[in-house]
């Protein structure tokens, strides 16, 4: 009995460890619990920051700079620092997803814009040594502006690019007598921009020039002067370099001193405040580079732009630096006259209508300032309406500064697309209408004491100004026809003025031939047509004499490249071709006799119109070009 029993009781055992091994009855283990509880709060973590990722506002406010507090450029950092800051274009994720999902279901597609930086890019020789003699037209008499031609009474100097050529003036047996190549490979980079001085002496030639250094992300530019001796041509030497960053606007020599002009521009990308030379124009002398001095740095309350416009003054035999001053935001143009420099600021003047829309209007701020001293002070500044087309547009004379401006107003309607919410989708409707206005300006108190608004005919813009004393010539078009307006400034409380009515054509540039006559070059009644008309003041307006026209040519815009000689009524300029595969290159030399216009010279020159140059001397005319150089006989 006990042996059953005792069987039995393993029987029972095994009964309970099957029922307890069966599928049913396991016990779930707790970590299954924890699992599912950690899943549900990353869900939620995850729903959490989504919603903050999606509506948290953008920052809207620039960095905070006040680690710089104790730099001398600090309050132009300030301003430099909300003016580099670029402000989101939502409000935040969520209206930016919105956005290109809109653009998608419409069809469009949109790329945010790119960030460029603005200053990316892209032999029988003599001794003797003779007077200098001017050959370029220079604006104003007295202000020698650098030019790629100078001559004294035995030699022409010619700047074929970076060689230096020098030649005697011989008539027929004209020859190059010395030559200096100024790079030579040394540079990684150089401008085809290329001018240079003579001094009165003759034995010293200062070159004005630009290159750029390639870098991994940038291209570096440098305006670049050197000195060169040239009292022998067979052996011309280097003398002393002077380097600034930034680009070549303009010069001008006066009194032994050369006046620089150059620009420099913010990359906005490599902006560094730890790096001066991220945002501070860099000199270099010949013993390493250093930032302009706060001191000499002007810029307006708010900036428009990230360009420095950078003045100085330097020694011409030893471009030594003597005065210095940066001008933050005045880039536009640039008039030197005996005694001032004038610099423009263009911006735009916005006001809201009482029907919602608004009218823009372009106005100029033109700053003065002086360099007769060793150090640059401002005089003062004035604001007029339009902008200034260069530096032909100013004229300094008896005190008052005259100054020709193209007006634009705009009106034009802004709406979004949905309240507000894509803040960079807008709709813009524009009407607007140009015209042409002249102002005085009295520099004594900078004061506007004289104006004529909006003188020409609707939608018309300046193309060419030409003062001459108390008088100014003014070319106004559209496209291909312009009026040629006199104006008569001997009485600034009554200023009168006439015009030729409507000719074909536009003139870009105007030149006083004297006499009352005006030449003008520039368009005929085609785009690809060249013409030089003269015009005469009359009683009762202006009129045209006569013109000299080529079909299918091209012409320089470059006024510098035109040989002007009042005195015997002569101009000269080179030509290309066009009808020829090859467009052929030719220089002409232009002869007012009082009647009509007389080609003297048309004979094949190489090179680009813009770079030939020519002079008359003697009854022989001499011209240059590219590796190239020709001499006729005008007169016995």
């Amino acid at each position: 009995m006990k042996k059953k029993n005792w069987y039995r009781g393993f029987s029972l055992a095994d009964d309970k460890y099957v029922a307890e091994a069966h599928p049913d009855n396991v016990i779930r283990p707790k970590r299954t619990k924890i699992f599912v509880s950690i899943a549900a709060a990353c869900a939620c973590f995850a729903l959490i920051f989504c919603n903050l990722w999606l509506f948290i506002p953008f920052n809207t406010n620039p960095p905070d700079v006040s680690q710089y507090a104790d730099s001398e450029y600090y309050g132009l950092i300030q301003k430099l620092n909300v003016l580099t800051f670029e402000k989101p274009r939502y409000k935040n994720n969520a209206a930016k997803l919105l956005a290109n999902l809109k653009n998608i279901s419409f069809g469009v597609t949109k790329a945010e814009d790119a960030a460029t930086p603005e200053n990316s890019l892209t032999a029988d020789g003599t001794s003797e040594v003779g007077g200098y003699r001017e050959v370029t037209d220079n604006q104003v008499e007295g202000i020698i502006e650098a030019d790629r031609i100078k001559r004294s009474d035995t030699h022409i100097y010619y700047l074929d690019n970076d060689l230096l050529r020098i030649y005697s003036i011989d008539k027929e047996n004209t020859k190059e007598v010395g030559s200096y190549r100024l790079y030579g490979g040394s540079k990684d980079y150089y401008f085809g921009q290329w001018e240079f001085y003579l001094s009165n002496d003759c034995k010293t030639v200062t070159v004005v020039t630009q290159y750029y250094t390639k870098t991994n992300s940038n291209y570096d530019r440098y305006v670049n002067l050197i000195s060169l001796d040239v009292s022998d041509p067979a052996n011309i030497v280097k003398k002393e370099e002077f380097n600034i960053t930034g680009n070549y606007m303009s010069s001008r020599k006066v009194n032994g001193s050369i006046l620089l002009l150059t620009e420099f521009v913010i990359n906005k990308r490599e902006l560094d405040f730890d790096d001066e030379s991220t945002f501070l124009p860099q000199i270099d002398e010949g013993d390493g580079a250093h930032s302009i001095p706060a001191d000499g740095i002007v810029s307006p309350d708010n900036l428009s732009n990230t360009r420095y416009t950078v003045v100085m003054k330097l020694d011409e035999n030893t471009l030594d630096l003597k005065g210095t001053a940066a001008y933050l935001s005045y880039s536009e143009d640039v008039y030197v006259s005996e005694d001032h420099v004038f610099l423009t600021h263009v911006f735009a003047d916005k006001k809201e209508n009482d029907d919602g829309t608004m009218t823009r209007n372009s106005m100029t701020e033109i700053s003065c300032l002086t360099y007769g001293g060793d150090s640059f002070e401002q005089k003062g500044n004035v604001t007029v309406r339009g902008y200034v087309k260069d530096q032909w547009s100013m004229d300094e004379y008896k005190g008052i500064l005259r100054v020709f401006t193209t007006t634009n107003a705009t009106d034009f309607d802004e709406r979004s697309y949905d309240d507000d919410t894509v803040s960079s989708a807008i709709l813009q409707t524009a009407t607007g209408q140009s015209n042409a206005s002249l102002y005085c300006i009295d520099l004594s108190t900078f004061e506007v004491i004289a104006s004529v608004i909006d003188f020409a005919p609707p939608r018309e813009e300046i193309q060419s100004v030409r003062f001459d004393k108390e008088t100014a010539y003014v070319c106004t078009s559209i496209e291909l026809s312009d009026p040629v307006f006199f104006f008569d400034l001997s009485d600034l409380g009554n200023i009168t003025y006439k015009d030729t009515g409507t000719i074909e054509g536009f003139s870009t540039s105007l030149i006083s031939l004297g006499d009352g006559y005006l030449l003008g070059i520039g368009r005929g009644d085609g785009w690809n047509s060249f013409k030089v008309e003269v015009y005469e003041e009359t009683e009762y307006g202006v009129r045209s004499v006569c013109s000299y026209e080529l079909e299918n040519a091209g012409y320089s815009t470059e006024y510098k490249s035109y040989y002007v000689d009042r005195e015997n009524r002569f101009v000269g300029i080179g030509v290309v071709d066009n009808t020829t595969a090859n467009r052929e290159s030719r220089y002409i030399l232009l002869h007012f006799d009082g009647y009509e216009l007389t080609a003297l010279v048309d004979i094949p020159l190489v090179g680009e119109p813009s770079k030939m140059r020519g002079v008359y001397i003697d009854g022989y005319m001499y011209m240059f070009g590219s590796n190239d150089f020709k001499v006729e006989k005008i007169f016995d």
